[in-house]
């Protein structure tokens, strides 16, 4: 894998999901990314124990990354962080509103160093009624309506992956990304603020735009679109659920063409255009219902292959892992955890076709404690002084056997 950002050295104070994305995709391309935690760990450390007794948002999130434990309302470990940050290119920090802030003000990262390229990831930013509430991702998504736009009208639904962390997390590499192309031509770092609830409302905008132009907007549809027919899940001869996206209305016309075998249907003026489908949505879903019901699975894959229209399988969880897309495009790795065992994970994305990913290890908590303040010139003795003041932690790894319990 080209290591894109390799010698950028990241300094991720963070917690739970968003950031932690943000910084293992920095990794994924090379940068050092030092994961500074609180002495008793990051506490998505114990989310659950689904991966040989390790979190498995931890073990997905921070593979790759080296941990140094600091008790950062301690004198001493502002000292230590700050030392950090003058030898770094990026911070980046999610924690609570103002919590960071406490510790160093934006004048005084400038003044630590002037190239540091500041990201701070919040739920509401850093401005308005909302600036200083705690965010998790349930309550952006409800805040942002991604909720209720979501499931059907009858039952809201959340997503069942954390949407708001995960695309605040994905905004942010973008922005950090940015920033270190802009400082190649100006030598300076800059400040960046994402909030969860901006990014979420820019993905939420053609509902919006609907509502605030129309006076109204689609209701949510399931596994069905909201603007867009026919377009969902449908059932076969043999029970199976087929999806079908149409997108077009030469899709269209092929569909009624070669799959529900009736060409007229496409002519019929009801359903000429996606508008006219939708206003007629419900006569619409009963032709095509009962014509691919009487079609068997394969027979209908087939018809919808050779037709050209966009389908899929609906895969439950067991059919995603031996998913023959993602074992023929290598998106499976081994790491190594901090008890010596291996666990199986999805591979970046940025992983180009073909090259090997290389092992990594998820940390234990400080486990590069004093290998990384000794690459700042402190000595074993100063380290082992700041571990025994509890200042700092240090913890040992059996898969790298490495540091002092």
């Amino acid at each position: 894998m080209v290591k894109d950002l390799a010698g950028v050295r990241v300094v991720a104070v963070e917690q739970a999901v968003a950031v932690p994305l943000c910084s293992r995709h920095l990794a994924d391309m090379g940068a050092d990314v030092i994961k500074v935690e609180r002495l008793s760990g990051d506490f998505a450390r114990d989310y659950d124990d689904f991966v040989a007794g390790m979190s498995s948002h931890f073990v997905w999130l921070n593979r790759g990354k080296r941990s140094v434990a600091l008790d950062l309302k301690t004198s001493e470990g502002r000292r230590v962080l700050g030392e950090l940050l003058r030898t770094a290119d990026v911070l980046v920090c999610n924690l609570a509103p103002g919590a960071f802030d406490r510790i160093f003000t934006d004048d005084d990262l400038l003044a630590l160093n002037p190239r540091l390229i500041r990201c701070f990831l919040s739920g509401y930013g850093t401005r308005g009624p909302y600036a200083d509430r705690k965010a998790y991702d349930m309550l952006i998504q409800g805040e942002a309506g991604v909720v209720t736009a979501t499931g059907t009208p009858a039952q809201p639904a959340k997503p069942g992956v954390s949407l708001a962390d995960l695309s605040g997390g994905a905004y942010a590499l973008s922005a950090i990304t940015a920033a270190l192309f802009s400082r190649e031509r100006t030598g300076r770092g800059q400040r960046i603020d994402v909030a969860m609830f901006d990014v979420l409302l820019e993905w939420m905008s053609p509902l919006l735009l609907a509502q605030s132009h129309a006076g109204t907007a689609p209701e949510p549809a399931g596994l069905s679109h909201a603007s867009i027919a026919p377009y969902g899940p449908y059932v076969s001869a043999d029970g199976d659920l087929v999806l079908i996206a149409v997108q077009n209305e030469g899709q269209w016309r092929r569909l009624c063409e070669v799959v529900v075998g009736d060409p007229g249907l496409a002519a019929d003026p009801e359903f000429a255009l996606n508008t006219d489908r939708l206003r007629n949505r419900e006569r619409l879903e009963a032709v095509v219902e009962a014509a691919l019901r009487a079609l068997p699975t394969q027979e209908l894959t087939d018809r919808l292959e050779r037709a050209d229209v966009p389908n899929a399988r609906l895969n439950r969880l067991p059919d995603v892992l031996e998913h023959p897309q993602a074992r023929a495009t290598g998106r499976w790795s081994p790491v190594l955890l901090p008890d010596g065992g291996k666990a199986t994970v999805v591979t970046s994305p940025f992983h180009p076709g073909g090259a090997e990913e290389e092992l990594r290890a998820v940390p234990a908590v400080g486990e590069h404690t004093a290998e990384v303040l000794g690459e700042l010139g402190m000595s074993r003795e100063e380290v082992a002084g700041l571990v025994a003041a509890g200042v700092a932690r240090q913890s040992l790894s059996i898969s790298k056997g490495s540091g002092t319990s």
